[in-house]
């Protein structure tokens, strides 16, 4: 076979089958239009119908370049243009004109060599010319692809009734052929009742740059059919049905797009609204030309525009963004294409000079093949809440010094306290022992209290020592198995729950990460109030674990006395008591010391209770395993 055409298009996938879907693929026309006749080949019967040699050109050479992508044998008939204008005009399309003739797979000819080749025009001879074509093209190309300028035919057929014949007739050609055809007529030189039938007979029709399904088509069983009249009518009657249908929809898809028009109006005002009360500004981004056409008003706002601007593009954005954080700004770009997203913050210097900082996030939209073609995303003016966070920053770190100095004080002081307490105890021992027999009834009485002060007092002391030391002397986390640590705790408390009669029952519990020594703490504090208010019946305690989550609830729950729920939260304050100590014997300081142990545990303890029916404390302790 001879050299033929290559195009880029060749190697592409999907062309459509038939001609008419070819000829939409050309920009010079408008249009889609599928066979009528459901064609199982590469074939199509077209009439072009023109008023200009433009109008002419934009609709058949787009025809024959199509064919000869497509590896087409195409064939163009000339009378009025020459052969020498034809060529130039296809030349004008891109073709390589030259390369096709060369190989045989373009021919052009005119009026003599093809319809009046025998001098007159003859339908039947005419369409064995056509099928003699076909069947040699088909021979070593994909398809005949053939057009003709058909106004040579009028000097032998004025009246056009070989033509129209002729016409008619192709069509049960193409529908069983190879071949496709476009029929080129000038509306100006062919009588206004030739260019009617012409439109009767074509299944498909090009005029005004446009190409659709021709609703005037009539078969030709139809057309030469005894019957054609009544076909006709039956046909037009048809139309004005059909028309008066399509009236209708269109009418409710107008409808139903207005609709959709307010819903979607009414939505990007919400959204709008939304967006400024949240003070954020959406935009979205070409990654291609790097423009920025859709944005909300307060995305500019926010960049110190009072009206939007009319172009907004990514070196726009650059141009606001402080100097300093440009480079990581372009940084965080590139790589948000590897993420698929966008997340930044940065200093920006506003159209008034004012600096401000901004916090953005965008999401990457990508195409078929998985490129990114745009991104979408919000921008808010994050400065007002950074420098919150600057003044919240300060102040925790002012707490944390104050806090730190607070407990070297409290230690200092406990510890400095102890001797002149120890000293006061001792001298009232010394006292007691040395002048006891001296002292009447109140004189013991009185020695007595000052002996009970001076050792409350010392317990108190020791107390605020193992409160400021809970941060500064904790030992490392390590795995506690609290089983073991509630074991020990029982045998500390043996002799207390000997006395009392207390029946203390457990549950499995669970290994957390913490400091054993205060999570002993905790539970003998717990345990040991338990034991001391429970009232006149024997102590019964129950110590449970719950997995909520994250984190462990221990508890201890005991059928007590109780505590009144609005001063539940009183008993977790340093030297605070519901009670005398007349009542009951206490530092009022255990349950703060417990708080104090979990909060550095990363858990809260809380009570709940009711008077007369007992009490249930719960801790929460993290997971190592979640």
């Amino acid at each position: 076979m001879s050299e033929r055409i290559e195009s880029d298009a060749q190697s592409e996938v999907g062309y459509p089958a038939t001609g008419s879907e070819t000829l939409t693929y050309s920009p010079e026309l408008r249009g889609s239009a599928p066979s009528l006749d459901a064609h199982e080949h590469a074939n199509d019967h077209f009439a072009l119908i023109y008023e200009s040699r433009e109008e002419q050109f934009a609709a058949a050479i787009p025809f024959i370049r199509k064919g000869l992508e497509r590896d087409e044998r195409c064939l163009y008939i000339t009378y009025e243009n020459t052969r020498a204008e034809v060529i130039e005009a296809m030349r004008a399309y891109d073709i390589d004109v030259d390369t096709a003739l060369d190989s045989g797979q373009l021919s052009i000819h005119d009026e003599e060599e093809t319809y009046l080749r025998n001098e007159t025009f003859d339908a039947d001879e005419t369409l064995e010319f056509i099928d003699a074509a076909i069947e040699d093209a088909t021979e070593e190309y994909e398809a005949l692809r053939m057009t003709g300028e058909m106004s040579s035919v009028l000097e032998e057929d004025p009246d056009g009734e070989e033509l129209v014949k002729c016409e008619a007739k192709a069509n049960y050609l193409f529908d069983d052929a190879d071949g496709i055809a476009l029929c080129q007529y000038n509306r100006e030189r062919f009588p206004a009742d030739v260019i009617r039938d012409v439109i009767s007979t074509h299944p498909l029709l090009i005029h005004d740059n446009r190409i659709s399904s021709n609703v005037y088509y009539t078969p030709p069983k139809e057309f030469f059919g005894p019957e054609k009249a009544d076909c006709e009518v039956d046909r037009q009657l048809g139309m004005l049905r059909e028309q008066t249908d399509v009236k209708d929809r269109l009418s409710k898809r107008e409808q139903r797009l207005r609709e959709l028009a307010e819903d979607l109006q009414e939505n990007e005002e919400r959204l709008q609204l939304a967006l400024e009360a949240g003070e954020m500004g959406m935009w979205e981004l070409d990654l291609q030309t790097k423009d920025s056409p859709i944005r909300s008003r307060q995305h500019d706002r926010i960049f110190g525009y009072e009206e939007p601007i009319e172009e907004w593009t990514f070196e726009t954005f650059l141009d606001h963004v402080h100097p300093d954080d440009r480079e990581n700004v372009e940084r965080s770009f590139e790589q948000a294409f590897e993420a698929g997203k966008w997340e930044f913050e940065c200093r920006i210097i506003r159209t008034d000079g004012e600096e401000r900082e901004i916090s953005a996030q965008g999401a990457f939209h990508s195409d078929d093949e998985g490129d990114p073609v745009r991104a979408v995303g919000v921008v808010r003016d994050v400065t007002d809440r950074k420098e919150r966070e600057r003044q919240l920053r300060e102040l925790v770190e002012r707490l944390e010094e104050s806090n730190e100095r607070l407990e070297q004080f409290a230690y200092a002081a406990s510890h400095d306290l102890q001797e002149p307490l120890r000293m006061v105890s001792s001298y009232l021992r010394l006292i007691e022992n040395r002048y006891g027999d001296a002292f009447d009834e109140d004189g013991e009485e009185f020695l007595e209290f000052a002996v009970e002060g001076a050792d409350r007092m010392r317990e108190m002391i020791q107390g605020l020592l193992e409160y400021s030391r809970v941060e500064a002397e904790g030992e490392p986390f390590q795995a506690v198995d609290l089983n073991v640590v509630l074991e020990d705790v029982c045998e500390d408390l043996q002799l207390r729950v000997d006395d009392s009669g207390a029946e203390i029952t457990s549950e499995r519990l669970p290994t957390v990460e913490g400091d054993a020594n205060q999570l002993r703490q905790v539970f003998q504090n717990l345990l040991s109030n338990a034991i001391e208010y429970s009232g006149q019946e024997p102590p019964r305690i129950h110590v449970s674990a719950e997995r909520d989550g994250a984190k462990w609830i221990l508890s201890v729950r005991d059928e007590g006395i109780g505590i009144d729920p609005d001063h539940a939260d009183r008993i977790f304050e340093v030297f605070e008591s519901l009670h005398t100590n007349d009542e009951h014997a206490g530092t009022g300081i255990g349950l703060a010391l417990c708080e104090r142990i979990v909060e550095r545990h990363g858990g809260d303890i809380w009570v709940e209770s009711t008077p007369g029916e007992g009490s249930t404390f719960s801790v929460t302790l993290p997971d190592p395993e979640a």
